[in-house]
């Protein structure tokens, strides 16, 4: 494995993504290609095809983390990836987001510790739930609901590109309120929606917006895409805090739109942000897609 083999993420190559993560499936949202796409300017990605492995790697502030290879479990393969991460990586080289490589590093590297990232893994809501919201577990949410409900008349209506050009100034006035100028991570996944946006009918991406009225302006929207045949991830949601509840209406009426087509939702990691950790656990997750890493440095 060499520096050679990888090259940059474009649109183009999203076939050959694409046909790895369906014919093995996966469950985090960073193995998904509209993630991969629209984060570029931040974190841009490259790939490589070995053997029939698909193997990325992200880079932020120069540097690198390897993803474990997709593909049928080689450990030829992998261990070439460990050898090509001591030398090229930054301080965290390969992120696993499949179990099966745990167990071989336990047994054939025991001396590398594997640790667990709680902030990226990822909350898994079961759709039905999440469209009802019945019972005493979701009493709070339902009245904030019924609070914005009697407060406000709106209406749904589904992304389409002749409403794109609207999001974009909603994702800008939304970006004004926050001062993301500030908030480097909140700054950059606007930039990601936006990149959505620009690209939607390439990247198959779908979406919901929220219109308040009388004035019909749209107070949040929600955009996602396919993370396998069972699951939907949200990967962008957004709404105008001076409609209080609009989070919670956007949330299930998306539920409501997906339920029958998805038993899970993935509504992606908490990164380690306290108030975000404690809004994703009201919903009670079915389940977690997880995430491990190990250290270049640790690497023998």
């Amino acid at each position: 494995m060499k520096r050679t083999d990888f090259q940059r993420i474009t649109l183009a190559e999203k076939p050959i993504i694409d046909d790895y993560f369906q014919r093995f499936p996966q469950y985090h949202s960073e193995h998904n290609f509209l993630t991969l796409f629209s984060w570029e300017h931040y974190s841009p990605c490259e790939y490589a095809v070995i053997n029939d492995h698909l193997i990325l790697s992200n880079t932020v502030n120069g540097k690198s983390t390897c993803h474990a290879p997709v593909g049928e479990f080689d450990p030829i393969i992998f261990e070439e990836l460990l050898h090509f991460a001591k030398k090229h990586t930054g301080d965290c080289a390969i992120a696993f987001y499949e179990e099966k490589y745990l167990p071989y590093m336990k047994t054939h590297h025991p001396e590398t510790p594997v640790y667990e990232s709680r902030g990226c893994s990822e909350y898994y809501y079961r759709t039905e739930e999440l469209a009802e919201l019945s019972g005493q577990k979701y009493l709070n949410i339902r009245r904030q609901i019924n609070r914005f409900n009697t407060k406000y008349q709106y209406t749904t209506e589904a992304v389409t590109p002749d409403i794109i050009t609207e999001i974009h100034e909603m994702l800008d006035k939304w970006s004004d309120a926050k001062n993301t100028e500030a908030n480097i991570v909140l700054k950059e996944e606007v930039g990601a929606a936006h990149a959505a946006l620009d690209n939607w009918d390439e990247l198959g991406c779908e979406g919901l917006v929220i219109r308040v009225l009388p004035k019909n302006r749209i107070g949040a929207v929600a955009i996602w895409g396919e993370m396998n045949s069972e699951t939907a991830v949200i990967h962008f949601e957004k709404g105008i805090s001076q409609y209080k509840g609009i989070y919670k209406v956007i949330n299930q009426e998306t539920a409501r739109l997906l339920q029958g087509r998805y038993e899970w939702i993935n509504r992606e990691s908490d990164m380690d942000v306290p108030g975000l950790r404690e809004a994703k656990l009201r919903y009670h997750p079915g389940k977690c897609a997880k995430t491990w890493y190990i250290k270049r440095k640790e690497i023998v």
